[in-house]
């Protein structure tokens, strides 16, 4: 598909699900009142950052074991990035949640078990970010990068199951959508933003595809004294 028709897709897929928040699901809960909204856009960040960062698993360990092509290096650096977004914007909005749900920053932040994984999820692929940025060589980067990635996948399982493993105060707010409307909303959204967010990734890995080019022509004209 390409890229432009790609992004448009998400974008107006992402517009409906906002429609679906404004016109179909009821405006408040009975506990939360309208700040439960927020969930529809919360629930799919949070689940489609940990589907990147298993997506940048997968692309670094078919680098490590699969030949080591340099565009599957490319893709899970592109994916993470990406996830990095969906990550903060999952704990932004869940903070805004939380302040309205509890009145408290501090419940949300530090006595939330998935919320700590995810924090832990958050500074892990931070570190991954800036590990490659500190690598000048490209294969040495890729390769560490890789093994870098496979390690860190290992924390999504963690966040997801936190909920049953730990306990969480995420779990009575998901028993209460029981209603068809906040279902179909819920996975609408996390549609819509699934498809965006891989345009996006598309659109990073071609940054880095062209960042490489540039690096390439740079070192030809080095070479030839221009």
């Amino acid at each position: 598909m390409p890229l432009l028709l790609h992004s448009m897709i998400g974008w107006v897929l992402v517009v409906m699900s906002l429609g679906l928040i404004g016109f179909w699901v009821p405006p408040e809960d009975q506990v939360l009142g309208n700040s439960y909204l927020i969930f529809f856009w919360h629930f799919p960040s949070a689940i489609n950052c940990m589907n990147l960062f298993v997506i940048s698993g997968v692309f670094s360990a078919i680098y490590l074991f699969g030949g080591r092509k340099p565009s599957m290096d490319m893709w899970a650096a592109a994916a993470v990035e990406v996830g990095m977004l969906a990550c903060t914007i999952t704990l932004v909005t869940g903070g805004i949640w939380a302040r309205c749900a509890w009145a408290e920053w501090s419940v949300w932040m530090f006595n939330d078990p998935r919320l700590i994984s995810v924090y832990i999820m958050w500074f892990t692929y931070a570190a991954y970010l800036a590990f490659r940025s500190n690598l000048e060589d490209p294969r040495k980067r890729a390769v560490f990068s890789s093994a870098f990635g496979i390690v860190a996948t290992i924390n999504v399982p963690v966040v997801y199951f936190a909920i049953r493993i730990f306990g969480s105060q995420h779990h009575p707010m998901e028993l209460t959508l029981v209603d068809d409307s906040l279902i179909v909303t819920r996975w609408f959204g996390a549609l819509a933003f699934l498809v965006l967010y891989l345009a996006l990734v598309r659109i990073r890995r071609r940054v880095a595809e062209q960042r490489v080019d540039v690096e390439r022509l740079q070192g030809a004209f080095g070479r030839a004294g221009i």
